[in-house]
């Protein structure tokens, strides 16, 4: 058992729960009439994984920021509430590199960008860490065809996934992002990639990065709004 804590979307697949237990602590995530349904267990809407620290939604779970001090994990809340709109629903959803911060001008949370103080690569979707994962400071995955050309025109490596096999109910499908969690060197997947069209060019695309698979069930890919790994 890892000493770690694995932050996942408390409706996600029993068995991706129960095999992710084999590897971590697990935090099942949940909140009710604070956002709407399809996202309101996601991690990705209320918490920024910062490089240095998280940044959490004010109006976050009281169990998650129970968590957070009983572990001794450090975070900062942000300014602004989540709420059931596009305009406050994507405040803390982005994503944070070595070099860059990753989202949609206008979108992010003032005290991510005041922690953060990097290069705002500006992305044409706000729901930036449910539509695209970092493996390492030059190589992302997503399932936005908007994000894939931006990515590539400042000379980063990514490779497209067609979302559409992707669970996010009640909608036709979810997005790439959410469906995963960086640990170390290992990728964690709430699914399985063989679900998905282009899935040996994914796998090769990831190994390539020297980083490690670990599919959780045998099954189509889950939007749990990621893995958060504290």
């Amino acid at each position: 058992m890892n000493s770690a804590t694995a932050i996942i979307d408390a409706r996600a697949p029993r068995k991706a729960i129960e095999n992710l237990q084999k590897h971590f602590e697990v935090f099942l995530f949940q909140s009710q009439e604070i956002t709407y349904d399809a996202i309101s267990c996601h991690p990705d809407i209320f918490i920024f994984q910062g490089k240095s620290k998280l940044i959490i939604a004010p109006n976050a779970p009281q169990d998650i920021i129970k968590h957070l001090n009983y572990t001794k994990t450090a975070f900062e809340f942000g300014n602004s509430n989540v709420g059931k709109e596009l305009e406050n629903s994507t405040f803390f959803n982005c994503i944070e590199t070595n070099n860059h911060l990753f989202h949609k001008q206008g979108f992010t949370d003032e005290k991510i960008l005041s922690v953060a103080k990097k290069k705002l690569i500006n992305l044409p979707q706000a729901y930036t860490r449910c539509s695209m994962i970092a493996l390492n400071e030059k190589a992302f995955i997503t399932s936005d065809k908007g994000i894939e050309k931006v990515l590539f025109n400042n000379g980063l490596d990514c490779l497209y996934i067609n979302p559409y096999k992707i669970l996010l109910p009640p909608y036709k499908h979810g997005f790439i992002g959410g469906c995963m969690g960086m640990w170390e060197n290992k990728i964690f997947v709430i699914g399985d990639l063989n679900t998905i069209d282009n899935c040996a060019e994914v796998k090769n695309f990831i190994y390539h990065q020297n980083i490690e698979i670990v599919e959780l069930y045998e099954g189509n890919l889950y939007d749990g709004g990621g893995i958060f790994f504290i």
